[in-house]
This record gives C-alpha cells, sequence and structure tokens, in this order.
C-alpha cells in the first residue's frame, strides 16, 4: 500500500502522519521550496509575522489546538479587546457616542432573521441586505447611524477577503465557537513539528503536479518530468486551483477528468483575496498603546479604489502584542491585488488613516507584504461565498472524492472552512478513509 500526497499544508502532513504513524508508506509533493502551503511566517523583521493563516479559530471545539495547547511550547494569545476605531471624519468617541455599533449589531441580526424568514428567499449581497434594513428603519436612525453603520459591517470584508458588493449575505455572518487566539510565537512552529515526525525522504518539495491519471493505480507527473505511482492519491491543493483548467499554473490534468459532480460545485464557488503588510518603525507613534487592535471603518463618501477610507482595515498593535514598534494591516479583494503588485505604495496607502493615531514618522523602516494573490500555487486566500454560491455541495463531492482519489483542504470540510484546524481535520478524515478501506 502506497499513498500518494500532493500538497505540503497542514492537510497533507497531517494525513501523512497519520499514515505513517500506522506503517503507510506515503510520499509527498509539494511544488513550493518549503512546506507549509498558506501558513508562511516571516520572520526576517522584529518578531514573527504570520503571513498567511495567523489565529486558531472554534478554540472550544479544536482538536489541533487541544494539541498545541497540551503541547505547551507555543506562545498564545487572545488578541480580542474592544478595537479603537478610527474614520476619515469620526473618531473612537464619535463612533461610541453615536451607537454605531450597535445598529451595526441589529443590521447583523437583520442580515440573519432575512436568511432564515424563507427557503427559497433570494441570496443577495451583503451590500444589498444591508441597503434593504437602512431603508426599512431609516426613521429609527440617525443621519450618522444611517451612514456609518453600514460602514462598520463592512469590516466582515476582512474575515471573508473578498467586498460586500460581492459577498453573499446567507454565508456572510461569522460565529465562531470559542475565541480567537493569535499564534504569537508563529504558525510555521508547527509546521515544523509535524514535518519533523515525518521521514525526510518521503517529503519532496519543488515537485509541481501537473498530471494525474486514475485507474486501480494512481499515476502523479510533475513538470519536471517526475512519475509517482500510489494506491490512493490524497489532493491537498487549494481550491482555487482545482477551479483552473490547463495550461494556467498550478493546473492539474485529470485523466479521466473529475467527475462533474465534482467540477459543477466548484465553478459555482469565489475565493477570498485577504492580505496583509506589515510596517516596523524605530519608535511606536501610536497613541493608543493600550489597545491591542485598530480598526479602520471605511467612510461612506470615498469612493477611490486607491484611498484607504474606501475599504476597512484592521490592524495589529504588535507594540502590544509582542512588544515590538510594527502594525499588521489586513486588506481584501482589490486593495490586496494593488498592494500585493505594489508594495512600495503601501505607506503612502496607509498614511491618511494612521495619521489619525499619532505624529508620523518620514517613513517606517521595513514594509513586508504578502504576494498571495501572485503566488500561482495559491492564487489568493481561502474559499469565499459570493451571492448565490453553495459551499455545502462543493464540501459533499469532495469529501465523497473520486474511488481512489481524495480530498483534503480547508476548502473540504463544513466544520472549520477556511481554517487550519478545518484542513488539519480533513487530512485526518483522509488517512481514516484509507486505513479503513485497507
Amino acid at each position: 500500500m502506497r499513498v500518494v500526497i500532493v500538497g505540503g499544508g497542514v492537510a497533507g502532513l497531517k494525513a501523512a502522519l497519520d499514515l505513517h504513524s500506522q506503517g503507510i508508506e506515503f510520499v509527498l509533493l509539494e511544488a513550493r521550496d518549503r512546506l507549509g502551503g498558506r501558513i508562511l511566517t516571516d520572520r526576517t523583521g522584529l518578531t514573527a509575522y504570520d503571513m498567511g493563516a495567523s489565529w486558531a479559530h472554534d478554540t472550544l471545539t479544536n482538536e489541533l489546538f487541544d494539541e498545541m495547547v497540551a503541547d505547551g511550547d507555543y506562545e498564545l494569545y487572545y488578541d480580542d479587546m474592544q478595537p479603537y476605531l478610527v474614520g476619515e471624519h469620526l473618531s473612537n468617541d464619535d463612533f461610541h457616542r453615536l451607537k454605531i455599533e450597535q445598529v451595526a449589531n441589529e443590521i447583523t441580526k437583520f442580515v440573519e432573521l432575512r436568511q432564515f424568514s424563507s427557503l427559497d428567499i433570494e441570496d443577495k449581497s451583503l451590500q444589498d441586505v444591508v441597503k434593504e434594513y437602512i431603508d426599512k428603519q431609516r426613521k429609527l436612525l440617525t443621519p450618522e447611524q444611517a451612514e456609518y453603520a453600514p460602514q462598520f459591517v463592512r469590516h466582515l470584508e476582512l474575515w471573508h477577503g473578498i467586498g460586500w458588493e460581492e459577498m453573499s449575505s446567507k454565508y456572510s455572518l461569522v460565529d465562531n465557537v470559542g475565541r480567537n487566539c493569535l499564534i504569537r510565537s508563529g504558525y510555521d512552529h508547527l509546521i515544523q513539528k509535524m514535518a519533523d515526525k515525518l521521514p525526510q525522504e518521503c517529503l519532496k518539495t519543488k515537485q509541481v503536479v501537473t498530471r494525474v491519471e486514475k485507474s486501480s493505480v494512481v499515476v502523479v507527473q510533475t513538470a519536471d518530468g517526475n512519475i509517482y505511482r500510489g494506491d490512493y492519491l490524497i489532493c491537498t491543493v487549494p481550491q482555487s486551483l482545482l477551479q483552473l483548467s490547463v495550461p494556467n499554473a498550478g493546473a492539474i490534468e485529470w485523466i479521466p477528468p473529475l467527475p462533474k459532480t465534482i467540477t459543477d460545485p466548484l465553478r459555482k464557488m469565489g475565493y477570498g483575496k485577504l492580505g496583509k503588510v506589515v510596517l516596523e518603525f524605530e519608535y511606536p507613534f501610536w497613541s493608543h498603546l493600550e489597545y491591542d487592535r485598530f480598526l479602520g471603518i471605511s467612510s461612506p463618501t470615498t469612493t477611490s479604489e486607491k484611498c484607504v477610507w474606501n475599504n476597512p482595515v484592521l490592524i495589529l498593535n504588535m507594540f502590544y502584542i509582542s512588544k515590538v514598534p510594527s502594525l499588521v494591516c489586513f486588506i481584501q479583494g482589490r486593495v490586496t491585488e494593488h498592494l500585493e503588485r505594489n508594495p512600495s505604495l503601501a505607506w503612502e496607502y496607509f498614511r491618511p488613516l494612521l495619521q489619525k493615531l499619532g505624529p508620523l514618522p518620514l517613513a517606517p523602516t521595513n514594509v513586508v507584504a504578502t504576494s498571495w494573490t501572485l503566488d500561482p500555487f495559491a492564487r489568493g486566500s481561502y474559499a469565499a461565498c459570493r451571492p448565490g454560491d453553495d459551499p455545502t455541495d462543493v464540501i459533499i463531492n469532495l469529501e465523497r472524492g473520486f474511488g481512489n482519489v481524495r480530498f483534503a483542504g480547508e476548502h473540504t470540510i463544513l466544520d472549520g472552512a477556511g481554517a487550519v484546524h478545518g484542513a488539519w481535520m480533513s487530512g485526518k478524515r483522509e488517512a481514516e478513509y484509507i486505513l479503513n478501506n485497507l
């Protein structure tokens, strides 16, 4: 019995660990020159910055998090203080005085109630449903609430990685089971620990899989002509790559083609573009050092895509979290594409917002930006839902698999979708499937 695993992220490594522990021969193929997939920790600056996954979510039901806590070798931090709110024309005190967040909370309840009012209700964009709320409640709102509460709701863009105008209202709301915990010491520590438990000769990097032939034996071919055979294949490449067709970089040619039960639902799913920009400074110029995060609220009157006030921004105060003078800025969608292509423009982009926090220095001492939208083996961050998308259909069919071709990853599981522990659980699931079918 031999298993070929495509992808060296958490899902692939977990599957490899569970198979190896039962004496099953495996080979793991990773396209990049490193393991980890969309876990990537930058250690070139003042502290560890996770440029991919940063948090453990659903910490009350997260088996992986339980293992990390029991290990005792990770620095963990719950960065869930109330954020300091920053607006173009409103201050933190203004937002609280005007009860903007209270109205925003009612908007999210309206979105939830609308969705459950009928099984046949149309799945509109989050932006459109928020407009419905404003139209319905306008006589009960102040002008400031009608303008700014919708902008406050847009912080959901920083969960999904897409704009509210293209976000499914049905799947927009986030309901985590437990607090979200920042892995302060860096998620790459997890990847290293997992990899260290595996035979190194079975972990092969720089192996770009281009072709899979499925029969009683699965034959996997790479771009440099290597051939790998296995009784089973576990494919853990991101959803974005499964949606590609040859000859796009990262696409896999499937012989025979994947069934329509898999390809049709994949065509109906979106993909997020969550990005990050790290700004390091000689000293913390921001005056509100007692907050662990700042939330930039978009302005209802700004229309330029290249203006910071046109989109929400979440900023982690690393001086509070890790005692270093740096800020980690979270961005989404078109902003991510813009700044990942032009990281030299990041300082000018964020300056109008950051000057609200204190007297600005001339420039940061270091700027580090993500590049997920430019990475041919990621093409973004993780699965996201547009109006009418149905992640359940995708997940059910990928979990069902294609005979001895199995699928794992954050896009193949309901509980923990889009998260590290979801990917981990999916790898565990597929290893169990193979072990139960020996």
